[in-house]
C-alpha cells in the first residue's frame, strides 16, 4: 500500500491525498517517462509512505478530510 500527498500546482494551499492498495512499490508513482503516469506529472509530490499507519498521519499533518483509494 502507497500513500500519496500531492497538491496540483506549487502555489496550492489544498493537499490532496491517494491511496494505492494494490501497489508494492513507489517506483510507478515516481517514474517521469510513463505516458500515463498514476498521478499527472504537473502535480508536486509532497510524501509518498509505504504503509497503513500514514494515511492517518499525512491526514493530521495536511489538514485532509478524506482520501482517493484506488
Amino acid at each position: 500500500m502507497i500513500v500519496v500527498v500531492y497538491k496540483k500546482s506549487m502555489n496550492a494551499k489544498t493537499h490532496y491525498m491517494t491511496v494505492f492498495e494494490n501497489e508494492q512499490t513507489p517506483d510507478k508513482i515516481i517514474n517521469g517517462h510513463a505516458r500515463k503516469p498514476l498521478i499527472p506529472h504537473e502535480y508536486p509530490l509532497i510524501e509518498i509512505g509505504m504503509g497503513q499507519s500514514f494515511i492517518e498521519s499525512y491526514k493530521a499533518k495536511y489538514n485532509i478530510k478524506k482520501h482517493i483509494t484506488v
